[in-house]
């Protein structure tokens, strides 16, 4: 046996010889077995996960995850306000109309959902904020962020996670919050402290649902600023010169934000992995490198340079 080196790939049950032609024969084996590594992948998406359901879907990051599951092959159910928003996207998508804001309507829904089977996946992507001075922020405004972005996703994923002990793939959750999280966006109070609660949720659902395999498992997904209508979705019920400063930051960081369609190669990789877990997304300046230096630095200094970051003297 020449050289006396053994080496298996994982189609081999013989022992393959590295030695004159035995040597390229290995090697053509080891090429086919790594191209057929890559179309399993490839393939293996839908596979994890034949059908989701994707609140917020007819816009923003909502929209772009929503396209990127459909083009894996993935039957997604879009979940919006409006079925004729998800019906104007063009997609092939099957509408959803609801409402999270209107808890007793989600409840409705959970009891009598429109599909037979309960998709693998869902994302809970839906939100909106509030752009005040405290003065104006109310109990009833808090109320509707509460129920529409923790409430609402809650009680969903509960129905979902229940729902899969009866699948032979364990259902993935994932969560949308926000790197507002970890560096709150200014006068966006009920915004940064209802996703606060859901990262919280997230990280609790967790510890019950650690993934692996084929089980069950929860992401908290934390994005930065993507070019999207975001700031759209905020409602602005102050125009002081301050507030207006600050609006003008917002609007500037939106726009050099990370491209929509960049959340996706890490989301898909998070979800094919499995495990449970918190995954920031956005640009490398918002993502990696300030939760580094949040680390590091003592909490007044990041608290310094964030409202210079927002024009806040």
């Amino acid at each position: 046996m020449t050289l006396g080196y053994w080496f298996r790939t994982a189609e081999q049950s013989e022992p393959c010889v590295f030695g004159s032609s035995a040597f390229a024969l290995c090697s053509l084996s080891l090429q086919c077995n790594k191209l057929g590594q890559v179309w399993l992948n490839l393939n293996s998406f839908s596979q994890r996960f034949p059908a989701a359901f994707v609140t917020g879907a007819s816009s923003g990051l909502g929209l772009v995850i929503a396209k990127s599951l459909q083009a894996e092959g993935v039957e997604v159910w879009a979940g919006s306000r409006s079925a004729k928003r998800i019906v104007d996207t063009g997609l092939p998508f099957r509408p959803v109309e609801l409402d999270l804001a209107d808890g007793e309507a989600v409840r409705q829904f959970i009891q009598a959902p429109p599909w037979t089977d309960w998709p693998t996946l869902l994302v809970n992507n839906a939100g909106y904020g509030e752009f005040s001075s405290i003065k104006g922020v109310t109990g009833e405004s808090l109320s509707k962020q509460v129920t529409a972005m923790l409430t609402s996703a809650a009680d969903l994923a509960r129905a979902f996670l229940s729902a899969g002990v009866h699948h032979e793939l364990g259902t993935g959750v994932v969560n949308v919050s926000s790197l507002a999280v970890e560096f709150p966006l200014p006068f966006l109070h009920g915004y940064n402290a209802v996703k606060a609660g859901l990262s919280g949720f997230s990280r609790s659902l967790a510890i019950e649902f650690p993934g692996g395999g084929n089980r069950a498992f929860v992401l908290d997904l934390r994005p930065g600023d993507y070019r999207t209508g975001f700031n759209e979705a905020i409602h602005r019920k102050e125009s002081s010169d301050d507030l207006a400063q600050v609006w003008a930051a917002l609007e500037k960081h939106l726009q050099q934000g990370a491209d929509p369609e960049a959340i996706w190669p890490p989301l898909r990789s998070a979800l094919l992995a499995g495990n449970s877990g918190t995954v920031r997304v956005g640009t490398f300046f918002q993502a990696k490198f300030a939760p580094f230096m949040a680390k590091i630095l003592p909490e007044r200094w990041m608290s310094f340079f964030q409202k210079r970051y927002y024009n806040i003297r």
